[in-house]
């Protein structure tokens, strides 16, 4: 059986930051991941777009550093342009994505870091002494196989490996629902040069409301965005509440949101000018979950906490994207960040009651509204980092890390906190 410092399970933002955080701390990593690719939902979901990289003020500051700036500068290696984008309807900064490139990208920086990448790789189970996790069983595509580790990381985005290792969750469900899931469009067969006139495409959602047997709640027409490198263009506009985590839930919102998309799109051929050859490329690869399961952490992040921009002395990354609700489908809302624009994300936010065992993108303690600010890809690279790190320190001193630590560490990887 091989045997990890690290372990880190999901190969998102989180999961990548996690292991390449670790490995630079100088512990032997491993990183594990369902899909044939990293990246998380900006592969797997089509959300092509990197949020929480810069405040969302009027200064614009670059909030995140370390691994995820890292990734930025290997995208812009291969011509991509990593300078942040105003969002047309929001006002928000964006970094644009194409997903080869980034797929690659990403495929460079892991490897370069030498962390041992399993794709295709599912967790299946765990072995524990007590509560002491030891070893988590995986299943691939040919083959199963067991992996021990000393130090681990839930980077899964749905808290997986916590509730495998009986860490309590929840749902987080107290102050509002579940965020709502979203199936982004990707459309082509549009001349190069199309300007979206928002009013048209406003008037063709309201058409199809009138004829559809599943309305869309969104009128705003919905946030359209070009594919770089591409004519395509992906249009946000099909969201779907969830009120459970259930895979019957999931599946019916899979097969509802594809046939919402192909009945919208004939709309817009038909009555909108420039789309009249439009056609769908893709969706997915699978819907976009904004919320799962929230395993217990020794501390959850708060509004009030990113109201005022709070500065913890144990902070470990900030949060500088808006608390955005996704709770009403089809009406997203924005609640700024106070203070200097951004928040610090306490150590403890990442650490559990298991003390081998740390947190890390979605997963880390947040209550509802604060979710909202740190769930988001930027910032899931830099509590992905900051959780690599201390599973690293812990795996060289077999202790739990001080947050100084962790802080020193980080800073010495270029991370900003």
């Amino acid at each position: 059986m091989e045997s990890y410092d690290v372990i880190v399970c999901g190969g998102g933002a989180a999961g990548i930051g996690a292991a390449v955080g670790a490995a630079q701390s100088g512990a032997r990593v491993a990183l594990l991941e369902r899909y044939g690719f990293l990246g998380g939902a900006a592969t797997n979901s089509q959300v092509l777009s990197y949020c929480g990289f810069y405040q969302c003020d009027a200064r614009g500051d670059r909030a995140i550093g370390g691994v995820g700036y890292q990734v930025l500068l290997e995208l812009a290696k291969l011509g991509e342009n990593i300078q942040p984008h105003l969002s047309e309807l929001t006002g928000n900064r964006i970094i644009l994505l194409d997903p080869e490139k980034l797929k690659y990208a990403l495929d460079q920086v892991v490897l370069s870091h030498r962390v041992e990448l399993f794709l295709h790789t599912t967790l299946v189970d765990v072995k524990k002494q007590g509560s002491h996790l030891e070893v988590i069983d995986l299943v691939g595509l040919f083959q199963q196989r067991s992996l021990s580790g000393t130090a681990f990381v839930d980077a899964t985005g749905n808290g997986q490996l916590a509730k495998f290792v009986g860490l309590p969750c929840i749902l987080n469900q107290q102050e509002q629902p579940l965020q709502s899931m979203s199936l982004p469009i990707r459309l082509g067969g549009l001349a190069k040069y199309l300007i979206i006139d928002r009013e048209a495409i406003k008037v063709a959602v309201e058409l199809y409301n009138r004829q559809a047997v599943h309305p869309i709640p969104r009128q705003d027409g919905g946030v359209f965005m070009r594919v770089p490198n591409s004519n395509d263009w992906l249009w946000m506009i099909v969201d779907l509440g969830l009120n459970d985590v259930q895979e019957e839930l999931v599946t019916k919102a899979e097969w509802l949101g594809r046939k919402i998309a192909h009945d919208l799109v004939e709309v817009l051929r038909a009555e909108v000018a420039g789309f009249e050859n439009c056609h769908i490329v893709n969706t997915g690869p699978q819907i976009g979950i904004r919320q799962a399961w929230c395993p217990e952490a020794q501390y959850a992040l708060k509004r009030e906490d990113l109201q005022i921009g709070r500065k913890f002395d144990s902070g470990i990354a900030r949060a500088a994207w808006p608390m955005e609700d996704h709770s009403k489908p089809g009406k997203p809302s924005y609640h700024p960040i106070g203070g200097a624009g951004y928040g610090l994300i306490p150590l403890e936010s990442l650490s559990t009651k298991i003390p081998h065992l740390w947190l890390a993108g979605r997963t880390i303690g947040a209550d509802a509204a604060a979710y909202g600010s740190i769930r988001v890809m930027g910032t899931s690279f830099a509590t992905g980092q900051a959780a690599g790190v201390a599973a690293a320190l812990f795996a060289q001193q077999g202790e739990p890390p001080q947050s100084h630590q962790v802080i020193a560490d980080l800073k010495a990887q270029s991370a900003l906190v």
